[in-house]
Formats: C-alpha cells, structure tokens, sequence
C-alpha cells in the first residue's frame, strides 16, 4: 500500500501520552519487543505471530504494542532510531542477539523487503556503537560528483538502483518501476554527464549492497550529504514534469514520493552518517525528548 505524504502532522495528544510511556520501558527485554514490532511490516500475519514468540517471557508486552501501534505512521521510524540509539547502550551479548531476533522477524512471512534490508543494516551499524553521525558542513565540499572515481560513482549507482525499488516508490508489478527506473537514469546521468555506457538499473543483492554502502562510506564525510541531495534534486526533476501530482499544503512533492520511499531515503542517510535534508525531515513526526530510557 502506498502512503502519500505531504508533511508531518503534529504528533496527536494521545500518541504523545503513548511515546511518553514507551519511554519509561528500561529494559533490555522491553526494548528488544519494541525494536521487533518497529520492523513488523503492516498486515503480516506470521511477522506479528513471530514478535509474539520472541516476546512471550516479557510481562506487559500488550501494552507496549498498543502503545506503538498508536504511533503514526510517519513517526516509526523516528521511533525505530530513538530505541536503537538506547539499545546502543546495552550489554555486547545482548547487543550481539538483538541483530538475530530482527532478521527472524523480518523474514518470518517468508519476504524481504527493501527496508528490511536497510534496516537491519542500519541496526547492526547502530547496535556496533557507530550512533554518532558527523554533521558535515559543505562549505569545502567539491560539488562536481562527476569527478568522483569511477568505483564511487559506480556504487553510488548500485546504491540508487537498490533504492529505485522503492524511490520514488514501490511497483507491485516490477522489481524497478517506472517511476523508480527515471529516477536512477537522472542520477546517473548526474554523475556520468556526456560519458558513454552509463550503468543500467541493475538491483545488486545483498551483498552488492554491503559492498556498495562501505564503498560510499569511503568518501570524504563532507561529500556524503551531496549524494543525498542528488537523490533529492533527482526527485525534484521527476516532480516538474508535466503531468506529476501537486502535493497539498503548498508543500512540493518530491517526485511523488511515498512513505516508504521516504524511509528508505531516510535510513540511508543514517548508514551514510549524513544529516537529514529539511525537505525530508519534513515528511516524518520526530518525537519529544530523548531517546527511551
């Protein structure tokens, strides 16, 4: 199902008394429920029956379903953060187990979707202890991605094509649809101008993807927010085409971009320890007061 979005709501009173209360949940078991049910995809069946099994020692762990489920949907992934940055702080072993417990989950009903993928990465960076994202100022940064190296330019390329599944968003009927397919040519054709044979839209696999994300890690940390933009700007493109939907609100719409196109944007500048756009913060609910704990 494809959520529009056009900007975050207010965080409604009755999940602000929700989030108050997940904060209190201490517990290394309380934050290891609350880390599984962020990662259930909506509607599964056996994911949920999954969460009930690797939950079932926990008291109480009703309530704090009820709690998140509470949670807009804009706003669980900002939740999915807040708790890893906590869980950060736990002992290694149940640091170590945690990563485990939420591919079982993930992979419960069978399916993997892309933000699984990036999540789990995500959360295994995280539970590692590398929580603290450099803030890059761009002042010195050389703004001509073209210039990169060619192995940059190529995993930032395999890096886009994992995402065109889901950016601008999904497409029951291809692995790439359209949409996603135009984007990926206009970043590449960013970061290949006039050069011949740019790379197709080829979806690399999981380990395609490790590979690509520790590639793109190696580039100067003040660099790492341009790729950012040059997704962004990519999607922009895509929104003045004739033709493409106005969001409400006079906000523009980032090339029909969707809640889970959005997420996927958002874990990636997370594994790229780079600040979130505006116009991206923009789309999701960011939640009062530390994280839980």
């Amino acid at each position: 199902m494809h959520l529009p979005i056009t900007g975050a709501a207010p965080l409604p009173a009755t999940a602000l008394d929700a989030w108050a209360r997940l904060r209190l949940r201490r517990g290394p078991g309380e934050l290891r429920a609350m880390l599984l049910a962020l990662v259930l995809t909506p509607g599964s069946a056996r994911e949920r029956q999954c969460w009930r099994e690797e939950t079932d020692t926990l008291e109480g762990v009703s309530f704090l379903m009820s709690d998140l489920e509470s949670l807009p949907a804009s706003a669980r992934l900002p939740a999915l953060e807040a708790a890893l940055a906590h869980a950060a702080a736990l002992p290694l072993a149940v640091r170590q187990e945690l990563a485990p417990a939420l591919r079982r989950v993930m992979c419960a009903d069978g399916r993997v979707r892309p933000i699984d993928r990036l999540t789990l990465l995500l959360a295994r960076q995280r539970l590692a202890g590398d929580a603290s994202p450099q803030r890059a100022s761009l002042r010195d940064a050389d703004p001509e991605l073209g210039h990169l190296p060619l192995a940059l330019r190529i995993a930032v390329a395999d890096l886009t094509a994992f995402l065109a599944r889901v950016v601008p968003q999904a497409d029951a009927q291809a692995r790439v649809g359209a949409a996603g397919a135009g984007w990926h040519a206009r970043v590449v054709a960013t970061l290949w101008g006039p050069a011949p044979h740019p790379p197709a839209c080829q979806v690399p696999d999981t380990d395609g993807l490790a590979r690509a994300l520790l590639t793109v890690r190696q580039l100067d940390w003040m660099r790492r927010p341009l790729i950012v933009r040059l997704w962004l700007d990519a999607l922009r493109a895509l929104s003045e085409q004739p033709g493409a939907p106005v969001a409400s609100g006079g906000l523009a719409r980032l090339g029909g971009l969707d809640l889970g196109g959005a997420e996927a944007l958002r874990v990636c500048c997370g594994l790229l320890d780079s600040p979130l756009p505006p116009e991206l913060a923009r789309l999701f609910i960011e939640l009062p007061g530390p994280a839980p704990g």
